[in-house]
């Protein structure tokens, strides 16, 4: 009897080992990963991305996502991506914009301005050739761009209204091209610290401030370190989700279908609850102390003014301009 026992519980351990690691029965793994917490809303989207892809498959392409870039750096997690791994992973357009250079112009000064124009091109024909040229050349895939964390603006401790005013200014910037010459063209000076260094950089007078969207501002607690909130609105911010194309082009064609729509899916749902979220997130650090200089009364004219540069020295006239085409819109100068 108590061999019996035995036996009857050993099976059951097995059994829950073998359905708590789906892996274990799943045919296809993505192991995805990003830098924010466990906390952050793109993380839960990602987790019900994985959820639906799940139930989707029957269990047959899961997808395991890890925060906090337990993966690893940004850097050796793409070249992993190339080499073929199954691995997945947030990065942004300036980051893919040192493979294929069109992607950059996401991030050039104030080229998106609502989620709307984002929808319109989650089919876009031209972003498509992008996607296209960053799989043959890098073998790099992208599955969404969906994801909007909405517009970064300047969060420091000196005031300014116009390029000339923000001219005194050293900001907190990421390090690719596209973001250092885009926050330059505002008229400070960018400043290219990680962001683990952020608020230190700022708490001790290494830079003037920083730019970020509300939500991650707040987060952060940039409220602590830095006096104004200056709304300008210089990046409407969008992150892209990739993987390796070795690997996607090995998944059934159902299976390679159901990975995007869902990632979509759960991108659009979470940027729509960012976007209601982020008037909250700015008056929670207004009422913490924080002094708001809003959109409308900036000379934005004269910031887009000398965003031109931006797409002048880094070559993405033609990027822009046939990215506008789609969205039926002008470019103005």
């Amino acid at each position: 009897m108590k061999k019996k026992i035995f036996l009857i519980l050993l099976v059951v351990i097995i059994m829950s080992v073998f359905f708590i690691n789906g892996s274990a029965k799943a045919t296809y793994l993505l192991r995805f990963g990003h830098v924010q917490t466990e906390k952050d809303l793109y993380h839960i989207a990602y987790e019900k991305w994985a959820k639906a892809v799940a139930e989707k498959t029957n269990g047959d392409l899961l997808i395991e996502v890890y925060p906090n870039a337990q993966l690893g750096k940004e850097e050796d997690v793409l070249e992993q991506i190339r080499l073929g791994s199954n691995i997945g992973w947030q990065t942004d357009p300036g980051r893919l914009g040192n493979y294929v250079n069109e992607f950059s112009v996401l991030y050039a000064p104030y080229f998106l301005e609502n989620l709307d124009e984002v929808k319109k091109l989650l089919n876009s024909k031209a972003i498509g050739e992008w996607i296209q040229k960053l799989e043959d050349k890098f073998k790099i895939k992208v599955i969404s761009y969906a994801y909007v964390q909405g517009y970064r603006n300047v969060l420091s401790n000196k005031v300014g209204k116009n390029p000339t005013e923000l001219k005194p200014m050293l900001i907190r910037t990421a390090p690719a091209p596209v973001w250092v010459a885009t926050v330059s063209s505002l008229g400070c000076k960018a400043v290219a610290l990680p962001y683990s260094d952020l608020y230190n950089g700022i708490q001790t007078g290494i830079v003037d401030g920083c730019e970020l969207p509300y939500a991650a501002a707040a987060k952060l607690h940039v409220y602590e370190v830095a006096k104004y909130i200056i709304e300008t609105q210089h990046i409407y911010q969008l992150n892209i989700q990739v993987c390796s194309s070795d690997w996607f082009n090995k998944l059934p064609k159902d299976y390679q279908t159901i990975l995007i729509d869902e990632c979509n899916k759960a991108g659009l749902e979470v940027s729509e609850l960012l976007q209601k979220n982020a008037d909250k997130d700015r008056q929670f650090m207004i009422d913490k102390g924080m002094t708001y200089i809003p959109h409308e009364d900036l000379d934005v004219s004269a910031f887009k003014k000398a965003g031109q540069a931006v797409y002048d020295d880094l070559k993405l006239n033609d990027a822009r301009e046939a990215v506008y085409a789609e969205l039926g819109k002008t470019i103005v100068k």
